[in-house]
């Protein structure tokens, strides 16, 4: 039977896809003995001696959608386990559209549980994690390159948990990801169908998050704001840091002239140069929220930990009297806005609704400073 050079090329693809489902499924760490169920290892390089790994406990359940209740980081293979994550969440999703009603809460006001996931969900290297029915995907991924330098380079990857909230109409896709470099990615997307009577008015699905950031543990951590700043007299700038709203608890506003990142420094440990260990907090977006709450007129918050504080919306209560954030243990808040205005790709055709919202992403990552002596994973 003679084939087509189409068919020809369709069964080469399918060879070699299958050959890199075989290759790719090597990334996966084999996991310790004793590794409780709901706790994920993996190590960098996938494929070869490990330089660096993640060491990840999740949780997840109705209202919640999939949240991170301890991630701990190894900057070697001699160092010992170090706490980076106490608790990580998407505490609400906050979605308000343009004529001023609805505004719903998809998390506290409907208790959204999460979608069961399949092998699609997985792709061709993906795993599912949980017990009957599994909804948790958990990949390990090329990230593209990570650092270059003449012929030397080095591919970044990433550990990947997530799951999707399923919201009557809508499906939240929760993304976490945690790279081999130390740096967290928290996403969150959008799909689905666009509410019915309603699939062109314009709204926005706000990704509320909390953040219990304990640096090599709970105490010892203090808030600081960084800042960006150019004259417009001459050439020069400046960066600078300061404690975090005079040291206390409160707000700030992400501003992109200056560059505005949310950092949180432990006081005490430091790396071989004597700089002390920090996250920076930035943003991944293309607006600004400002809505009438007072949750949402503000893109930062901070506040000092408390076990009971859990709920975005209630913020601005959290941070009302004015603890230090200052070398104790804090909380960080952040508002990650997916501005909505439908269009003919999420699901209008000529014969009217047919098909779906394309993914619409938003989030943040958590980036290392001087967590490490040198460049990671230099050889």
């Amino acid at each position: 039977m003679k084939s087509s050079a189409g068919t020809v090329m369709a069964i080469a693809l399918f060879a070699a896809s299958l050959t890199g489902c075989t290759t790719c499924c090597t990334r996966f760490t084999r996991q310790p003995a004793g590794t409780p169920s709901n706790e994920v290892v993996q190590e960098f390089p996938s494929r070869s001696t490990m330089r660096t790994a993640w060491r990840v406990r999740w949780a997840a359940g109705p209202g919640k959608g999939l949240y991170i209740t301890g991630a701990w980081f190894k900057r070697g293979p001699s160092e010992p386990w170090m706490r980076v994550l106490w608790d990580a969440r998407l505490s609400e999703i906050f979605v308000p559209y343009h004529s001023g009603s609805p505004r719903y809460y998809d998390l506290g006001g409907f208790g959204f549980d999460i979608e069961d996931a399949n092998e699609r969900d997985t792709g061709c290297c993906g795993r599912l994690l949980g017990t009957s029915p599994r909804r948790i995907v958990w990949e390990v991924r090329d990230r593209g390159v990570l650092w270059k330098n003449d012929q030397q380079v080095r591919r970044g990857e990433e550990l990947v948990l997530w799951a999707t909230i399923d919201a009557a109409n809508y499906n939240y896709i929760v993304h976490y990801g945690f790279r081999d470099d130390g740096s967290i990615a928290f996403r969150v997307a959008g799909t689905a169908e666009n509410l019915p009577g309603r699939r062109w008015e314009s709204h926005m699905h706000n990704g509320l998050w909390r953040v219990d950031i304990d640096l090599n543990g709970a105490s010892n951590d203090s808030a600081l704001i960084t800042r960006h700043s150019e004259s417009v007299s001459g050439p020069s700038a400046t960066d600078s840091d300061a404690p975090f709203n005079s040291g206390v608890e409160g707000w700030a506003n992400w501003n992109d002239l200056r560059f505005t990142q949310l950092r949180v420094r432990d006081t005490v440990k430091r790396n071989e140069q004597g700089k002390n260990i920090a996250y920076d907090v930035r943003p991944v977006r293309f607006g600004t929220p400002r809505h009438q709450e007072d949750f949402a007129r503000h893109d930062f918050w901070v506040s000092r930990y408390r076990s009971t504080e859990l709920y975005y919306p209630m913020v601005a209560d959290y941070v009302s009297n004015n603890e230090s954030v200052t070398n104790t243990d804090v909380v960080l808040w952040h508002i990650s806005p997916l501005h909505h205005m439908p269009r003919s790709e999420d699901g209008n055709d000529a014969n009217g609704w047919n098909g779906v919202a394309l993914a619409m992403w938003g989030g943040f990552d958590l980036r290392p400073r001087d967590l490490f002596d040198g460049t990671p994973l230099y050889p």
